[in-house]
């Protein structure tokens, strides 16, 4: 049983909420809404919980909520805490294999390792068949047969590695995934994978400009969040990023036409989604939009702007914990959200002019696919049948408290990407989505600094030409929009800027 106080929480909550507190290691939880930020009125809750293992210093475990009730946004800042507490408790103390993709498929067969030539690795990056690294056990949904994964990719922070272990690429938490069983906690974290797989090279800085053509029938409840979008004054833009597997893959940004935000920073906020079900693609990205716009308010807004929600302590609590690694772990995301920090709405939404804001063309939302998936359980089932109908294996480490009360996960799929333009890493799809584009990111010829190999498997690199990847040119497209992929640790920067100082 966890220890603690528990302060904020809004009472009548239901079991759900309840399995994930009791689960959580011992320490104070403190919930409060951070919606009386933005004009929206939609809820949107942080919940922290300050941890007492020692384990867990410099882990800030902390979850940012939405949805249509207060109960429904506590219980997503509950999950994503446990994403963050989890893997550091279960992942850190287990025994890790160490050796080469090659020795150990001569050891244990083919099926048993992850090639990491298939996990997208960055480009240029020295990794192969014949590089040592440590694994860690997953386990294969078909058929729950025991693969090994490089922890790389596995880890949820740097505390899971052993010590001097250096990740083949920046740690990140796609793909991790909570809930009441291994079924829902899976589904939600290949959601996630399948959501920045298909929208990474589509939005943000490379926006096609898809815009929703929502004329139809729309349900009650999508109606309703749309007419608060239109009584506050902020036009929200939903768009198509694609419908592949069958999947609506949309997301949401938006401009504020009848007043300025409360935070410039607001100006840049989007909502993702990809659910088999249209409508619940829509409305998540939505209300997600609406959560984000506060989110970043708070997370890297003014201190006096924070301590409107804020517990008086709170972001002295949490900057002690979080430690300094928001600075250390991404060091452009920090510098490059330090000087967003710094500009009016104005220059920001000019800088999102030509991507995130444009209009081109128009999709018809009445015309996307659809399949109905009332819970967790069948948004998983949806998911998975999709994903393995198209040849792909759902691997996933399980990072559960041992008393299996909520079910914790990190599901990795090969073959499928992120993080092409913040950290360049590139598999064959991405390859092959741009050259289907004509892009300049993908270049042929010989290597240089800039002209990295994109790292194939030899099969694939054969077939595709042994394509080179434009850090040079990605980092021009990106410019001053590095914050829309990557984000330093909430409170930091406006710590450095009451400090005056670095």
């Amino acid at each position: 049983m966890r220890s603690g106080l528990r302060s904020g929480l809004p009472g009548g909550l239901g079991a759900a909420a309840h399995r994930y507190l009791d689960a959580f290691p011992a320490g104070d939880v403190v919930a409060f809404p951070i919606d009386p930020l933005d004009r929206l009125g939609l809820p949107v809750w942080v919940v922290a919980l300050f941890p007492e293992d020692p384990a867990l210093a410099g882990i800030m475990p902390y979850g940012v909520g939405y949805g249509a009730t207060e109960e429904a946004a506590v219980l997503g800042g509950l999950g994503e805490i446990a994403e963050m507490v989890w893997p550091t408790l279960t992942l850190g103390t287990r025994a890790k294999t160490q050796g080469s993709y090659t020795a150990l498929v001569a050891s244990l067969g083919e099926r048993a390792v992850a090639d990491p030539l298939t996990l997208c690795l960055p480009a240029g990056s020295a990794v192969g068949r014949d590089t040592v690294l440590d694994w860690v056990a997953a386990k294969r949904w078909a058929d729950g047969s025991t693969v090994l994964v490089p922890i790389d990719l596995a880890a949820y922070s740097a505390k899971e590695l052993a010590p001097g272990y250096r990740p083949f690429t920046t740690i990140i938490s796609n793909g991790m995934g909570a809930g009441p069983d291994l079924d829902w906690a899976v589904g939600h974290g290949l959601c996630e994978i399948l959501q920045r797989d298909g929208n990474g090279l589509l939005f943000r800085a490379l926006d096609q400009g898809v815009m929703l053509d929502l004329d139809g029938a729309l349900p009650p409840s999508t109606m309703a969040i749309l007419d608060r979008f239109a009584a506050a004054g902020i036009r929200a833009m939903p768009k198509f990023a694609t419908d592949q597997f069958g999947l609506p893959n949309l997301y949401c940004v938006g401009i504020d036409e009848a007043a300025p935000p409360t935070a410039p920073i607001m100006v840049t906020a989007c909502g993702e989604a990809c659910h088999a079900d249209r409508v619940q693609a829509l409305e998540k990205c939505l209300t997600e939009y609406a959560a984000s716009r506060a989110r970043k308010a708070f997370a890297h807004g003014p201190a006096e702007l924070v301590a409107r929600v804020a517990p008086d302590g709170y972001v002295r609590r949490f900057l002690a914990q979080a430690g300094g690694a928001a600075k250390s772990s991404d060091t452009r995301a920090f510098d490059a959200m330090r000087d967003w920090t710094g500009r009016d709405a104005a220059t920001l939404r000019d800088w999102l002019a030509d991507s995130v804001l444009c209009e081109r063309t128009t999709h018809r939302f009445d015309a996307l696919p659809t399949q109905a998936a009332a819970d967790g359980h069948a948004r998983a089932a949806r998911a998975r049948a999709a994903v393995e109908a198209a040849g792909f294996d759902i691997l996933y480490v399980d990072m559960s408290p041992p008393d299996g009360s909520v079910t914790v996960v990190k599901v990795i799929v090969p073959g499928m990407e992120v993080e092409t333009m913040s950290y360049y890493r590139i598999g064959a799809r991405n390859t092959e989505k741009l050259l289907a584009m004509d892009s300049p990111l993908v270049r042929f010829g010989a290597a240089t600094d800039r002209l990295r190999p994109i790292r194939l498997t030899p099969a694939e690199a054969e077939r595709l030409g042994h394509p080179l990847f434009d850090t040079g040119a990605a980092d021009a497209i990106v410019g001053p929009l590095y914050p829309l992929y990557r984000e330093p640790e909430a409170h930091h920067v406006a710590a450095v800027a009451q400090e005056g100082g670095r």
